[in-house]
């Protein structure tokens, strides 16, 4: 059952506070994260108030060996991690020394991007395990078709579909099992386990983004609550 004690937030270093989590023994059914792509991206969507500003600590992929590490340690088994086409070579590479690459499935964002010739449809996601993963529905294919959200509509720059998030959830989770997002960001991942009847342990490093975080969760539970 999903209450105001289904979830807590963290703001900080994700790496230091997933220190203290393992510290205490916590071990949580899933990580499933967005975190930065190491592209250095700044945004050009037209109508977006995110345009022409830059990603947060987008510049480096010098955290990713450590945050691979963590993540081992911190999951029973499962890892969801987000990633562009740019990097996915960097990011396989890191997740193998620990974990199975289960997988690579396809984000269809169902609406491309701003740029020239191919422009940009789709992300990349690795889907990660210690031993095996079997969806829930037994038949999935590895292209999830969710539409991006509307530039006028978004909380965060990189702000990924709730439906997209409940999707993975779903399929890879039961219901009260507890989910880690390290990258909380606007907190969809939150809002979303929160909809699907899930646990939640976020951890957002930017004070802003954070407070929007949070805002969006506790809305989520008090319509549940509500109901």
């Amino acid at each position: 059952m999903i209450n105001k004690e289904s979830y807590k937030l963290h703001n900080g270093d994700c790496l230091k506070i997933m220190d203290k989590l393992i510290e205490e023994g916590l071990k949580v059914d899933a990580v499933i994260c967005d975190p930065p792509y190491g592209i250095n991206l700044t945004p050009q969507r037209i109508g977006s108030k995110f345009k022409d500003t830059k990603v947060a600590n987008d510049n480096s992929l010098e955290w990713l060996p450590e945050f691979v590490d963590k993540t081992y340690d911190v999951t029973k088994n499962v890892a969801v991690v987000f990633c562009g086409w740019q990097h996915i070579d960097k990011f396989k590479m890191a997740f193998e020394k620990k974990f199975i690459v289960k997988n690579i499935l396809v984000w269809n964002k169902d609406w491309f991007g701003m740029g020239n010739n191919y422009r940009p449809n789709y992300e990349l996601i690795l889907l990660l395990c210690k031993t095996n993963i079997k969806t829930h529905s037994n038949n999935k294919s590895n292209i999830l078709t969710y539409r991006r959200i509307a530039p006028q509509k978004l909380n965060h720059s990189c702000e990924k579909p709730i439906k997209l998030m409940e999707d993975l959830i779903v399929e890879l989770t039961n219901p009260n099992e507890l989910i880690l997002d390290p990258f909380m960001g606007s907190g969809s991942t939150g809002v979303a386990c929160m909809n699907t009847g899930r646990k939640f342990i976020g951890i957002e490093l930017d004070k802003n983004y954070f407070e929007i975080s949070k805002n969006r969760i506790e809305d989520a539970t008090e319509k549940i609550i509500a109901v």
